[in-house]
């Protein structure tokens, strides 16, 4: 907007001392002409309100650092509401679709500890939305330097997008969240990269972090091994309780399926089958598919389907003193089973705890007759049970 500028001219009058003569100045007003405009407002930033509400959700590593969000708290005025919220994920349609046009909503994923990715997200109304996407590396990782530099980042570009200072197009948004999940573990990237709005004052990114974005992109975590020891315990009809303690390993793709083989020992066991007690022992083995509610950061439920086999050895002994018992050999028998599994797990770290109740079903089950007696004892044809189980998790790639 042009300066309105005023000048005024003095009047003023000369008289001959000899006759009546004057001149007389006029009194005018002046307007300087406008300059050209650059199609901002200097004044925009006096004119724009200071921002109200900052949403913040912390996701990746990051989500470790426990004075992160105090620190881009701190650097906003008091007036400002900054909130914390508990997203776990990056939510295609909550950064293309902001709620409030007085808000400004940040989403900062941390990978590695070493790279970093800010997405920021204004509404203005009804469809419309202006949008702001960084990404950075973190020389030091999420060290204290590094939770400054992420800070200093966060407000800096809150404010340049309340401002209207700085925005990145929604079709490069767009491409960036796609790369979320679809980018190839150890792809090179195939293109000039998603062009990204640096705030004044801010560290700009390197080519170097820009070239190897496109590697960092494994933090999807596409696959995880685990290892770890259960309980379980089963009912069995007239064999009672087993239970098998046990190990297993498993193989987690992209946090949501998985697949599970277990090895255990069935604990020896006696039940009475009079006049003979019969002794069982054995080992069996399980293969199980299964999907995930959640990633191994948060406690989830774990559904589960299988197959199993339980491999006995029974052997009975007389107890009672009867002329028409006797006992009968060892005998091997081998019992297929399919299941149903559901489980809690609780993250400790890298670790977890899980508690979860199952459900057999025998193909087929086992008999134990007495000779000269007459009836019979069976297995269960449903054996229900639980578990309980201690694992570690970690990814196969070399840091």
């Amino acid at each position: 907007m042009a300066r309105l500028e005023r000048r005024r001219v003095a009047a003023f009058c000369l008289v001959g001392a000899t006759g009546l003569s004057a001149w007389c100045g006029v009194v005018r007003t002046a307007y300087a002409s406008p300059e050209p405009s650059s199609g901002a407002d200097p004044n925009a930033d006096a004119q724009k309100p200071p921002l109200g509400r900052l949403e913040v959700a912390l996701i990746g590593d990051v989500e470790q650092d426990p004075v992160l969000f105090e620190r881009i708290r701190s650097l906003f005025p008091p007036q400002t509401a900054v909130v914390l919220r508990t997203d776990d994920h990056i939510d295609q349609r909550a950064v293309l679709l902001p709620q409030r046009a007085d808000t400004v909503y940040i989403w900062i994923r941390v990978t590695e500890r070493t790279r970093a990715r800010v997405y920021l997200a204004l509404a203005e109304g009804g469809e419309r939305a202006r949008y702001l996407f960084r990404e950075l590396r973190l020389d030091a990782g999420l060290d204290e330097v590094g939770g400054e530099t992420l800070a200093e980042v966060a407000h800096s570009s809150a404010q340049a997008l309340w401002l209207r200072e700085l925005q990145t197009s929604r079709p490069a948004v767009v491409a960036a969240l796609e790369r979320e999940v679809e980018q190839p573990r150890g792809a090179e990237a195939k293109s000039a990269g998603v062009p990204t709005a640096v705030a004044p004052g801010s560290a700009q990114d390197s080519p170097e972090s820009l070239q190897t974005s496109a590697a960092a992109r494994g933090e999807d975590r596409s696959l995880r091994l685990g290892l770890g020891m259960s309980e379980t315990a089963h009912t069995s009809g007239a064999e009672g309780w087993l239970h098998e303690p046990g190990g297993f390993l498993t193989f987690e793709y992209r946090a949501r399926l998985s697949l599970r083989v277990a090895v255990r020992y069935l604990v020896p066991t006696e039940f009475d089958l009079p006049p003979a007690r019969v002794h069982l022992s054995g080992a069996s083995g399980e293969f199980r598919g299964g999907w995930l509610s959640n990633d191994a950061r948060h406690m989830r439920l774990r559904i589960e389907a299988g197959v199993g086999v339980l491999l006995g050895h029974a052997r009975a002994s007389i107890i009672a003193d009867q002329p028409q018992a006797h006992a009968f050999a060892g005998q091997e028998f081998e019992r297929v089973y399919s299941l149903a599994a559901a489980a809690f797990e609780w993250p400790l770290g890298p670790a977890w705890i899980a508690a979860g109740v199952d459900l057999r079903v025998p193909l087929r089950t086992t008999s134990y007759e007495v000779g000269g007696q007459s009836g019979a004892s069976t297995s269960s044809a449903l054996c229900p049970g639980g578990s309980l189980e201690l694992g570690i998790g970690f990814e196969p790639v070399m840091r």
